[in-house]
Formats: structure tokens, sequence, C-alpha cells
């Protein structure tokens, strides 16, 4: 069959399934199962092993390690990679660029055209997942990830749109997290917008951030910042459009007060909803650019890490743990190595 013809068939069953009471979530398992018949997703999970370090001083708060070899192949795509002159390379051969997929996967992978407001994406299931159901939720075209706050460029993205539709695919997502990496900051496909969302696990529902109290920083914007936490990370609460409201305005002030030049700065950006989807939290996470890596020159820092679960993928990582090097005050420093200084000034 025309790949474009099952890419439409696909899409048509996965709207029918978004319809339904579980929404937006129906439709990503959907695509999960389409693509892991289809060969296109790589990992089960089965063999990951996700381990929990209590803080000594504080047995309410921990940090944990996810040792997953797998993931140090996510950079070799998942199909057939060569480029020949039937199937040339647009965009330096994005992954994320429909053009592409169809001939790098061999017309295995397909994504669900979703609307989001005023913008649309694509999800793709993620061939080597962090947690169930891990999607890319990328933009149709290919426009960078950076951020117009930091970088002046028509071409770049809007901060408010950015955090809009962020907050908007959560409260479409109870039960999932989702973030959006900023250039030097976790994005391993800069030149591409998306985001990632993935399901919470059952047995560790929560995250080490989320473990942690706020204390209020600014009233005005209910600007909360983490406690007792080894990365400086600000959060928002309540209702989406007042949350997207007050973090744009409280974000955009801070950078242009900020110490440091713009063009220094990027950002990672956080967000979930309650279970019924009447609250959202965002988290902003300010970074440096040159402070992207938590083990030297390897070891890139995400959203999921800034949420307290560092991912060992290559051989040296994961022999951390073999040796008993890896432990609650090992994450804590190698976490802090990222952090932006608390002064703004």
């Amino acid at each position: 069959m025309n790949y474009e013809i099952k890419w439409a068939n696909l899409n048509k069953k996965l709207r029918q399934s978004a319809e339904g009471s579980n929404g937006l979530a129906s439709a990503l398992f959907e695509l999960e199962n389409h693509q892991r018949k289809a060969g296109f997703i790589k990992d089960d999970l089965k063999k990951i092993k996700r381990i929990v370090f209590q803080d000594p001083n504080n047995k309410l708060y921990s940090l944990r390690a996810q040792i997953n070899p797998k993931r140090a192949k996510r950079h070799d795509g998942s199909g057939n990679l060569a480029v020949t002159s039937k199937h040339p390379s647009i965009n330096e051969g994005c992954f994320l660029c429909r053009e592409n997929i169809k001939w790098q996967q061999e017309e295995r992978q397909i994504g669900f055209e979703i609307n989001c407001g005023i913008s649309d994406y694509i999800a793709f299931m993620n061939p080597f997942p962090l947690l169930p159901n891990h999607v890319v939720i990328a933009s149709p075209a290919h426009r960078t990830q950076e951020l117009r706050l930091f970088e002046d460029n028509e071409q770049n993205q809007d901060l408010a749109l950015v955090l809009s539709d962020l907050c908007e695919l959560a409260n479409r997502l109870p039960n999932y997290i989702g973030f959006y990496n900023g250039v030097g900051a976790g994005a391993s496909i800069p030149n591409h917008c998306h985001f990632q969302f993935f399901q919470r696990i059952p047995d560790l529902p929560q995250f080490p951030l989320e473990e942690r109290g706020y204390s209020d920083i600014d009233l005005d914007t209910a600007t909360t910042f983490v406690t007792d936490y080894p990365i400086r990370v600000f959060r928002w609460m309540g209702e989406l459009s007042e949350v997207v409201a007050r973090a744009t305005a409280w974000i955009t002030d801070f950078v242009k007060t900020s110490k440091f030049e713009r063009q220094q700065l990027t950002a990672n950006f956080i967000a979930t909803s309650s279970t019924n989807s009447e609250t959202i939290t965002l988290y902003f996470v300010p970074r440096h650019r040159l402070k992207q890596f938590w083990n030297g020159n390897a070891g890139i820092v995400g959203g999921l890490e800034i949420l307290g679960e560092i991912v060992l993928a290559s051989d040296e990582e994961c022999d951390l743990v073999k040796q008993d090097i890896m432990n609650f005050e090992f994450i804590e420093r190698a976490l802090s190595r990222i952090s932006m200084p608390f002064s703004n000034h």
C-alpha cells in the first residue's frame, strides 16, 4: 500500500480514538502499538533498570538513575539511514522531517497529526523510549527549537506560544509529563521544534523534583521556586491561561535583568496537569549554554534529568553503578553542575 495512503488511514483511525473518553492518550497508545508492530520502536522498556537513591538526610527526598543502554543508539535513528540519489537528504537528514522519515525508516514510521490551538503538530513515537508511551510532538515544518527570547530572529519560537502549546498538550494528557528542551539545554534535534511527553509509571508516579518544597519569590505573578534541590527551578500552578500569562511575563523580565548576555541563556520548560485537568503545573529552568552536561562532555541534561532521573546509556555511565560510585550525593553533584546561580544580578 502507498505510504501516504497508510499515513491517511492510520490518522483517520487515531482521530476516532482521540474522540473517545480517554482523548489524545488513547490515540497515542494506539499509535504506539502500531509502531511497535511495524518494527519502528526498538525497546519495550523491559530491560530498563531504575534505581532510587534516598537522601541520607531526609527520607522524603530522593534522586534516581535509569540504566538504559539502548538509548546510546538513538542518534543512529531506527531505519535505513543511507543517503542515495533516489532518496536525497532534506534539512541535513533531520529525523523529524516527514520528507526524510519515509525513506529513513523504510516507510515504517507514521505520525499522528494534532491540532493545538493555532498550531499544528505531528506526534511520533520515540524508537528508544525513556518511559511508557514516549512521544515526540514535532512541528510539521522544519523550524528551529531556538526561542526569540534569547535570539532576535523571526524564525525563532515565541515564548508565549511555546508555553501555551506545551501546557495545552499537558492539559490533554493527564498522567503524562512533558517538556521543551531549549537549544543547549538537552535538545538533541535543535533545528526542529518539538516537545516530548511520556506517561508516568505506576510504581514511581511522582518525580524527585515534585517531592520538594517551594517558597514564594513573586506574589504578583504567583511565582515560586524549589527549595533544597541541586538545580534552580521556578514553578507556576493554576488555570492554563493564567499560568502561561504569569510565566511569560516573569520569564521575560528574568532574562532582561539577567547578569548574563541573553544569547548565553537557554531553558527547559516542563508541564503536567492534575488528573482532572483543572490545574496546570509549569516549571522553568534557566540554563547557561556552556553547561549542558552532568558528566564532563557527556551526559546531556534534559527534561527527565531536571525531574531528578539521570539516564545512564553508555558503558562508562553504566559502570558507575557497577562500581558503586553512583549514589544520591553523586547525582546531586552532577545536576548541580548545570544549575544557574540563584542571584540574577
